[in-house]
């Protein structure tokens, strides 16, 4: 029978060492922190732990430890991230030890959990079906779908599933996903696309179905299905993978879907001698790819029974602990136990702010942030710390309701470019995201590698099974791909010149006619064979604007970044979405409201007034607004601040001041007056 290392508190010193934290780090001053718990645990364990509670920290230092002490060659840990992002820090975290960096390689494994799924279950299946893979990415899948079907084939099966859903813009060919392995089931967000399989819409959409399986070019839920076909099929497997990985972590449990969490469980705790887990999350922070999505079902997260909370916060003090505590589904009673004030020195106990609005005013809500920022932060603190400007909708809609988005506050706001890891739709958009990596330095190695990134994009495009290069420098790698091609280079290098030197110069007659046809001609070469121009045209369109000072200024600024003053910048407020900055830390963050169904601020007036706590009777609606906004309340360490409409009578203004909030109007020159 498995056993997991012991730990003990020779152990977590070391940790602590190596790691290059206190030697209370995990214990606290006064010997009473949760964290050391979880370390010495050798048990399956729910952690549950706040913002701010170092819980990435702790599973390394676990993780290191338990590295030190495994013996056997032919099991390991498994550790599962929910997302890439998640899986780069706790690589880039282990890598830093060399006892840890051997978690990197067998027999362990680190990753995301579809990564897990597709490596040991969903690929190895679906080849000793005879089916190939070419493509696992639901853009692909959608245009290969798209290509499979005649125009005439396209428009009848549009306006008969248009028909059947009531809604005119439905995107039928790309929000569905294959739901069982004979093809007989299509869903889309979990629910059945036809009730009825037989009619002649359904079937040929089923006939689609398979025709793009028989190709290669799957969506990402889908190998999920085709996993559970495995494990049907083959129920033995579940022996085999439990006894290479007998101890298992996963990371941020609390954003896995149903389909994740039911899979994992199926493969490692469901029936006899499951393995020894310990998941790490914060069910108050779990929000998900769109409102009213919802997580684990089957597999709730935290169980109670072995439930172990952090509500310790090292992040933010205690004044940012009760504003945010009561918006937590199921409130913690967070203990702030921060700010750290090894980079930032100002003191801000009691600055934290409501910032009110009205119609005439809303364009200068950043302005008067920035200025807000600047009484309350030195330059220093300005320069080092981290400032930022979320809203709960971030995408463009209607224009009524207003403020409905982030753009209604900024109007240079560009959502496309406000993920974590950017993933543009056109090649200008490449362009653009070049330059902002670039930053004030203006580096432009980094829109060197964007601009190969483009033509790389572009090559996958037009063919969906050529594999985008892992080179680290994808310009250096289109180079070595060059080499004999003399003309072709130097028509490459003239366009990477030309847009360094000015894309913002450009038009779309020069754009198409001089620069279009260098990047088909390398999509070529790239794919090996001829492509079709046509399934570029929408990657490859140019924006038609006039070259004049302030689109320069823009093109070269697409970076979200608010900049205050604009002539010569003292303060730098990124501008974002809740989504885009889950798990960061920021040193003041601003909350804007927006609009869905209601407005988020408005709704959750009676917990910012102290009326409510927690979900209560709450529906999905109002849960989700509440999840996402306890995450906007709990990133920064030292401000937080809330912009909503002017719609408070004097009675609730009074009780937000005598819950340590500051209050103020927006004036329009930018300025605030303090109630």
């Amino acid at each position: 029978m498995f056993r997991v290392p012991p730990v003990d508190d020779r152990d977590i010193r070391w940790a602590c060492e190596v790691l290059g934290l206190p030697p209370t780090a995990f214990h606290g001053d006064d010997g009473n922190d949760p964290r050391a718990a979880v370390l010495l645990s050798d048990e399956t364990l729910d952690v549950e732990a706040c913002p701010g509670s170092g819980k990435t920290t702790l599973l390394i230092a676990k993780l290191a430890i338990l590295a030190r002490k495994w013996k056997s060659r032919r099991s390991g840990i498994c550790v599962l991230s929910h997302t890439n992002a998640a899986r780069r820090e706790i690589e880039r975290s282990l890598g830093r030890t060399a006892t840890g960096a051997t978690l990197l390689s067998y027999p362990h494994y680190v990753g995301t959990i579809h990564g897990f799924v597709n490596e040991f279950l969903a690929i190895p299946w679906l080849r000793s079906l005879g089916y190939p893979i070419a493509v696992i990415d639901d853009a692909l899948c959608e245009q290969h779908r798209r290509r499979l079907l005649s125009f005439n084939q396209y428009t009848a099966l549009r306006t008969t599933v248009a028909n059947k859903e009531k809604h005119p813009n439905v995107n039928f060919v790309g929000s569905w996903h294959v739901a069982s392995p004979d093809f007989l089931i299509l869903k889309e967000n979990g629910n059945q696309v036809f009730v009825d399989p037989n009619k002649p819409a359904a079937q040929q959409l089923c006939r689609l179905a398979r025709q793009c399986t028989e190709d290669g070019y799957y969506r990402y839920e889908e190998l999920f299905m085709w996993a559970e076909d495995l494990l049907n099929k083959h129920p033995e497997a579940v022996a085999i993978i439990r006894q290479r990985f007998p101890l298992l972590f996963i990371d941020e449990v609390q954003d896995n879907s149903e389909s994740q969490s039911r899979l994992l469980q199926r493969i490692f705790i469901a029936g006899d001698d499951p393995v020894i887990r310990q998941r790490y999350g914060d069910s108050n922070q779990a929000i998900y790819a769109h409102t009213g999505a919802t997580g684990a079902q089957s597999d709730l997260f935290p169980v109670d029974a072995i439930r172990r909370d952090i509500p310790n916060s090292h992040r933010f003090g205690q004044q940012i602990a009760d504003l945010a505590n009561p918006l937590g589904l199921n409130p913690q009673g967070l203990i702030g136990l921060g700010p750290p004030v090894h980079k930032v020195q100002a003191e801000t106990h009691g600055r934290h702010a409501v910032i009110l609005f009205r119609d005439d005013t809303i364009t200068s809500v950043l302005e008067c942030y920035a200025r807000y920022l600047r009484a309350l932060f030195s330059d220093e603190d300005l320069a080092e710390g981290t400032f930022t400007a979320v809203g709960g909708v971030h995408r463009p809609g209607e224009n009524t309701n207003a403020p409905r988005f982030v753009a209604h506050y900024w109007p240079e706001y560009d959502h496309e470019m406000s993920y974590a890891e950017p993933r543009p739709k056109t090649f200008h958009q490449y362009i653009a995201a070049g330059w902002n990596a670039a930053g004030a330095d203006g580096d432009i190695h980094f829109v060197v590698d964007r601009i190969a990134d483009g033509i790389y994009r572009a090559v996958q495009i037009a063919d969906p099974a050529v594999k985008r290069t892992q080179h680290k420098r994808r310009h250096r790698s289109i180079l070595e791909l060059l080499e004999g091609q003399a003309d072709l280079k130097e028509r490459y290098l003239a366009l990477v010149v030309r847009i360094i030197d000015d894309e913002t110069d450009i038009g779309p007659e020069e754009w198409q006619g001089t620069w279009v046809p260098v990047i088909l001609q390398l999509a070529e070469l790239l794919t090996g064979g001829d492509i079709n121009p046509v399934h570029l045209d929408e990657f490859l369109v140019w924006p038609d604007e006039e070259p004049d000072e302030e689109v320069v200024r823009k093109a070269r600024r697409k970076d979200n970044v608010y900049r205050f003053p604009s002539d010569a910048p003292t303060v730098e407020v990124r501008v974002g979405s809740i989504h885009s900055v889950k798990g960061e830390t920021h040193t003041a963050t601003l909350v804007l409201d927006t609009y869905f169904y209601d407005h988020h601020l408005n709704a959750l007036r009676p917990w910012l007034l102290g009326e409510k706590t927690g979900q209560g009777t709450e529906g999905a609606r109002m849960q989700s607004r509440l999840k996402q906004h306890y995450v906007a309340f709990t990133r920064p360490t030292h401000l937080l601040a809330i912009a909503m409409r002017d719609n408070l009578d004097a009675q609730e203004i009074e009780v937000l001041k005598g819950r340590n909030w500051r209050v103020g109007r927006v004036q329009q020159d930018g300025g605030i007056a303090w109630l």
